[in-house]
C-alpha cells in the first residue's frame, strides 16, 4: 500500500495546479515597482488633500461674519456683519483644489484596489463628502 506524503506546515504543495497558480499570479518586477510608487503617490495625495482642507477651514473661520454677542452689547461695538471677500475667495480656492486632489487620489485608489494592491481608503471618501458639503453650505450662505 502506497502512502502519499502530505506537505508539512509552511511548505508549499508541489502539485502541478499550485505551480500553475503561482505562475499565473506572478507579477513582473517592473509592474510591482510601479504599483509601489503609485501606492506612495496615493498616500502623498491623501495628505495634500487633507492639508488643503485644513487651510480652507482656517480661511472659512476668518471669512465668516462676526456673531453678535454679549460683550458687543455692553461695549456698544458693532461686529463685522458681512463676509470678508478676500478670505472667502481663498476658501473657495483651497477647498476646490482639495476636492480635486481628493478626487484624483480616489481614482488612483480605485485603480490600485482593482489591481488588488491596496484597500479602499475611507478617509478619501470622508474628505470628499465633508469638503463638498462645506463648500455647498458656504456658497449658499455667501450668496444670500
Amino acid at each position: 500500500m502506497a502512502t502519499t506524503r502530505t506537505p508539512q506546515r509552511g511548505q508549499p504543495k508541489s502539485s502541478r495546479s499550485s505551480r500553475r497558480t503561482r505562475a499565473k499570479n506572478a507579477v513582473a518586477p517592473s509592474t510591482v515597482m510601479r504599483l509601489i510608487i503609485l501606492n506612495k503617490t496615493l498616500g502623498v495625495l491623501s495628505l495634500i488633500g487633507w492639508v488643503f482642507f485644513i487651510i480652507a477651514l482656517y480661511m472659512f473661520h476668518y471669512a465668516t461674519p462676526d456673531p453678535d454677542n454679549f460683550y458687543d452689547t455692553i461695549l456698544d461695538t458693532r461686529p463685522n456683519a458681512s463676509w470678508d471677500a478676500t478670505y472667502a475667495d481663498m476658501f473657495i480656492f483651497f477647498m476646490s483644489v482639495g476636492i480635486l486632489v481628493s478626487l484624483v487620489a480616489l481614482a488612483l485608489n480605485i485603480y490600485l484596489y482593482r489591481a488588488k494592491r491596496t484597500h479602499i481608503w475611507v478617509n478619501l471618501m470622508l474628505l470628499l463628502a465633508t469638503g463638498a458639503g462645506i463648500l455647498g453650505y458656504f456658497i449658499r450662505a455667501y450668496s444670500s
